[in-house]
């Protein structure tokens, strides 16, 4: 029976890619939510195939990439979220998404596959629709991947000109030391408001040390902010560089 609702759901990923083509998205997102209350049943993740999987995200699905911070530098989908299940994913995963039935793809590790999907599961997230199978291998066969620009401590405050530093601790942490003319951006309120920010600008962003900083690049990329630059190792380097000279 697992197998026939699997089948079932398959086919009404293509049936909605059809139609978001042919009749537009409100008609395609129709169908989707049929195809959600299929998977609402399944006990597994489902294997998307590349084309199941970018129907989903053209008719509203969310990207979360939850593999490492260097594997999402390296190379990402375009406006994927990028949240690392090797760390605090349980708390960032429910400031980001707040919407529980925000419909949800992603991509992580082989060996985390099943558990980012328990834990989604176990956090009340209702819509699940699936992973990518081969991971960022499968697009990259026929798209070209995004990467995140990186520059050391060092390097940062050796540079001329240094651009403008968004600072995504919290308000408790920026107001007990931070970078000068540092902009502070908590990390729990980026993604859920606009924001304007000149496009001429080159921005570096920091937080910690940098499990944050990469969640809140891939965020202001999925905004359209594509001049965004880490900084590795956040203000804990930057700090001890400082204090250092």
């Amino acid at each position: 029976m697992k197998h026939t609702y699997r089948n079932i759901a398959i086919s009404l990923i293509l049936f909605t890619f059809v139609t978001f083509l042919s009749f537009g998205k409100s008609f395609a997102t129709m169908n989707k939510s049929l195809l959600s209350s299929i998977y609402q049943d399944s006990i597994s993740p489902l294997p998307l195939n590349l084309t199941q999987f970018m129907a989903l995200e053209a008719t509203g699905a969310v990207i979360l990439d939850a593999r490492s911070s260097e594997e999402f530098k390296a190379g990402y989908i375009p406006k994927s979220i990028h949240i690392g299940w090797k760390g605090p994913f349980k708390i960032w995963v429910q400031k980001i998404f707040m919407d529980k039935h925000q419909p949800i793809i992603y991509v992580a590790d082989h060996s985390s596959i099943t558990l980012v999907f328990e834990m989604l599961t176990e956090l009340g997230y209702t819509q699940v629709l699936g992973y990518l199978h081969d991971g960022v291998d499968s697009y990259k066969k026929q798209y070209l991947l995004n990467t995140v620009d990186e520059v050391d401590a060092a390097t940062y405050l050796d540079l001329s000109t240094k651009g403008q530093i968004i600072d995504v601790r919290s308000e408790k942490e920026f107001a007990e030391g931070h970078i000068d003319n540092a902009m502070n951006f908590p990390l729990k309120d980026l993604g859920n408001f606009n924001i304007n920010l000149p496009e001429y600008n080159n921005y570096y962003v920091q937080c910690l040390s940098g499990y944050r900083s990469m969640i809140a690049i891939s965020i202001l990329k999925a905004k359209g902010i594509e001049n965004v630059v880490n900084i590795k190792g956040g203000y804990q380097a930057l700090k001890k560089i400082k204090e250092e000279k």
